[in-house]
């Protein structure tokens, strides 16, 4: 999850203490008790979308269906699958007419895939967002008001004259920015004497970046900083990034899943169980049969909202997948939030920078830079970097400029940078035909 969380954006006092109570009690609940609460919740999304969403309600009719015909989770296969390119291409028409009432507000995906998407997020979602990371984190032992770290570059392109900095003290947050694209040996020092300085409890920041911190820490010799907890989001945590997380900071890595657009999270409990938030959205696990070279416990990811009502998303296929249990399992924490056993999918390729910085971030361009429909980074050698473009034609050229620039400011005066204009059947896929973002043919020296 990509969102930053602003004071004015969350300023909701009364709806946040009043969902968090409900949080604190719904992590508790049978799974009967579960399913009558997020059925609740989805009658309400199903109304406002049949009434209010000309998508929806288009759809319904065209399939003959009513709002009463979805009567709980089972039924909602009833409904094809909503696809990034649907909404993308559908514009306002997945916009509720009544969304004003709700405060939008307008977000676009970082592009994981390359292309990024514009939605709305209403104050719901806000709250939803914000009660959501706070019962994970107290899972880890955090209270309102405790000091933490962030790992993060978008804070930094964003502020006037923030871009070189290598941190930020935010006293109103009790946060502690740490410029994710400034981690390298040579900077290590002084990430380590601001962490000493401000002493937060926890460190938060994606897969890749909690793990080149820790890896450049301990090339500099730095051994005393220790945290109560890691919480990594955002990108496959594998096992060599946990342990050496762990192994540096001495302390526990909870990973996290979920996506800006707000239909679905997956959290990790101190036990080491990946909890479904079900009271958050509605993951809704695909066909044994949508992967089949792969193992059988291996499911796509289908989400739908049950909080945002400007924006709603119904049978949203994330473009992820999850292996799960082969039997139903119980965590050791007590808590009844469903399980499954790891996420795949979203793990990103490192840029390694002439200067010997590590770019974890590069996925966030283009939330950037208008004008491009799709765009994806080669790097062929440590001074050289491609990156190719499929312009959406509606800023002629200025798109260029702008690109080169933000993309500077991410690796460094020292690379070679090289714009490349492409058509579809030029984009580099993986071996399972997969778009990543980042491609990089550089030793990170991971």
């Amino acid at each position: 999850m990509g969102i930053d969380f602003r004071v004015r954006d969350f300023f909701y006092p009364l709806g946040i203490y009043r969902l968090r109570r409900e949080f604190e009690r719904t992590q508790w609940l049978s799974p009967e008790e579960l399913s009558a609460y997020q059925g609740r919740r989805l009658t309400v999304v199903i109304n406002q979308s049949y009434d209010h969403v000309p998508y929806y309600r288009s759809l319904f009719r065209k399939l003959g269906l009513r709002p009463s015909d979805i009567q709980g989770t089972d039924d909602l296969k009833k409904l094809p699958l909503l696809s990034k390119d649907t909404v993308r291409n559908g514009g306002a028409d997945h916009v509720a007419d009544n969304a004003a009432r709700y405060g939008p507000v307008t977000y676009k995906t970082s592009g994981t895939s390359g292309s990024p998407l514009r939605f709305y997020l209403d104050r719901n979602a806000m709250i939803l967002e914000f009660v959501y990371y706070w019962r994970h984190w107290s899972w880890a032992g955090y209270r309102l008001g405790d000091r933490f770290a962030e790992l993060g570059s978008s804070y930094f392109l964003h502020g006037r004259g923030l871009c070189d900095k290598v941190s930020s003290w935010q006293p109103h947050l009790c946060r502690l920015m740490l410029n994710s694209n400034r981690i390298s040996i040579f900077h290590a020092r002084d990430m380590a004497g601001v962490i000493r300085k401000y002493r937060p409890k926890f460190l938060k920041g994606t897969a890749s970046s909690v793990y080149f911190l820790a890896l450049c820490f301990r090339e500099a010799g730095i051994t005393d900083l220790s945290f109560r907890a890691v919480f990594s989001n955002g990108e496959v945590l594998t096992p060599q990034y946990r342990a050496m997380a762990e192994s540096t900071f001495h302390c526990p890595v909870l990973d996290s899943y979920g996506h800006m657009e707000g239909v679905v999270a997956v959290s990790q409990c101190m036990e080491g169980g990946y909890h479904i938030n079900s009271d958050y959205g509605l993951l809704e696990l695909g066909d044994p049969g949508d992967f089949p070279e792969t193992d059988p416990t291996e499911r796509r990811v289908i989400g739908t909202s049950l909080h945002n009502l400007a924006m709603p998303f119904i049978r949203y296929d994330v473009g992820d997948s999850v292996e799960v249990p082969t039997e139903s399992e119980s965590c050791p924490c007590g808590r009844t939030l469903p399980l499954i056993r790891v996420v795949h999918g979203r793990s990103e390729d490192i840029i390694v920078t002439p200067d010997g910085r590590f770019i974890t971030s590069m996925f966030m361009i283009p939330e950037f830079v208008e004008g491009i429909r799709f765009m994806q980074f080669v790097q062929e050698t440590e001074t050289r970097l491609y990156v190719n473009v499929i312009p959406d034609g509606s800023c002629g050229e200025k798109w260029r400029e702008e690109l080169l620039s933000c993309v500077t400011k991410f690796v460094g005066e020292g690379m070679d940078i090289r714009v490349r204009k492409i058509a579809e059947d030029d984009i580099i896929t993986d071996a399972s035909g997969k778009t990543r973002t980042v491609i990089s043919y550089v030793d990170a020296g991971c």
